[in-house]
């Protein structure tokens, strides 16, 4: 009769790989590698996840849990929505958010090779959700879809800027000024 999986070990094992990707290239990691990180074979890795493509999205679900649960009222102010575009692509002073954003970029880039849409669709979101805002707040519906991707790119080049310049960005405030443009129409015609 085969043991019954130890309902613990999983989050366990997710966490711990979150934890040795703050400071390994994702291509660095492999079922082997992480085994040894974990101190035992690729095993339970497989047994629990079934390959290393499989881990590594559920170390990005585990990172992305506070990120998936933020959402913008169209008819919400603009505290609200600074407070969303912190929410959503800030908090990069934290080393699990920074790590989230950090593999955003570096799934997100090859994605599209394998047939993946993760980050696509998050992207995609993003721009819907703001675009709505811009558009309870004035927008005309091309405008909105204009000024709510250059939002969200903008947000985006925030992150990268904290990812690779950590000193010389303030994430949170580059994205609080992101959100008085769209506040102000500066957007508009972007």
């Amino acid at each position: 009769m085969p043991r019954k999986p130890d309902p613990t070990l999983k989050p366990a094992i997710v966490a711990k790989v979150a934890q040795h990707l703050q400071d390994t290239k994702l291509e660095d990691v492999s079922v082997r590698s992480l085994g040894r990180v974990l101190g035992t074979s690729a095993y339970p890795i497989v047994y629990h996840f079934g390959s290393r493509d499989s881990l590594i999205d559920a170390v990005v679900d585990h990172l992305a849990e506070s990120v998936t649960d933020a959402t913008l009222d169209p008819d919400a102010d603009h505290d609200a929505l600074a407070g969303y575009l912190v929410s959503v692509f800030g908090g990069l002073d934290d080393p699990q958010r920074s790590l989230a954003a950090r593999l955003t970029f570096e799934l997100g880039s090859v994605e599209s090779l394998d047939g993946r849409d993760r980050e696509r669709t998050f992207h995609r979101g993003q721009v819907d959700a703001l675009a709505a805002w811009c558009r309870a707040h004035g927008y005309g519906p091309d405008a909105a879809e204009r000024a709510a991707r250059g939002a969200v790119l903008a947000a985006r080049g925030v992150q990268w800027g904290a990812i690779v310049d950590r000193d010389g960005t303030d994430a949170d405030a580059a994205l609080r000024a992101i959100a008085d443009e769209l506040a102000s129409g500066a957007l508009a015609s972007a």
